[in-house]
């Protein structure tokens, strides 16, 4: 199967899930994410700000506030380029952007310096395998932010963040894609390697 074909069948069946399941999948996994090891090791964490067809991050965003971690979502800046932002529970940080879609403000003075240690991002995509492969929305934004990240702060983790029916039987990857070192679901944590 291609990405492509992967895709399409991906988004049918995430067009099916009711809106509620959405949130309600979110709390879950935000409380399961938020007991591991892997989530406690890191001050600071990136997270993705759900589409509709994703599942909503909120819950996780209030336990991060709450912990006092360093949060950072992602602001789109171009076609080709996506920078992440420091945020707080204060709305007045906050904007709406591409594919309208809630995004920080954006002030020069609070984007993510990746010089400044580890992070652990948590990563959004259509489907994920057991295996840690990751497919995305195919605009490339998340696989060029993790080559940069990776090659400046190597200690960095990405936990992939998903609906149970996200989880498939295998991605089809190619060279540029990056597997994830977890997969988070309300029923389950993965831990890959």
């Amino acid at each position: 199967m291609t990405k492509q074909e992967l895709r399409k069948i991906m988004k049918a069946k995430l067009k099916t899930i009711p809106k509620e399941q959405f949130t309600n999948e979110g709390v879950l996994a935000a409380k399961r994410l938020a007991a591991t090891d892997l989530w406690k090791s890191y001050e600071r964490v990136l997270i993705y700000l759900s589409m509709p067809d994703e599942l909503d991050t909120q819950a996780l965003l209030d336990i991060a506030f709450a912990e006092g971690k360093k949060v950072y979502s992602p602001k789109v800046e171009s076609d080709t380029t996506m920078r992440f932002f420091r945020v707080t529970a204060d709305a007045s940080s906050w904007t709406v952007g591409a594919f309208d879609i809630r995004e920080p403000a954006g002030k020069e003075e609070d984007a993510f310096n990746m010089n400044e240690g580890a992070a652990l991002v948590i990563s959004p995509g259509l489907a994920f395998d057991r295996k840690g492969n990751r497919m995305g929305r195919g605009k490339g934004y998340y696989d060029r932010f993790y080559e940069k990240l990776f090659a400046a702060c190597p200690q960095s983790s990405v936990c992939a963040l998903c609906m149970s029916a996200a989880i498939v039987d295998e991605v089809p990857v190619d060279k540029y894609d990056r597997k994830v070192n977890a997969i988070c679901t309300k029923d389950e944590f993965i831990r890959i390697g």
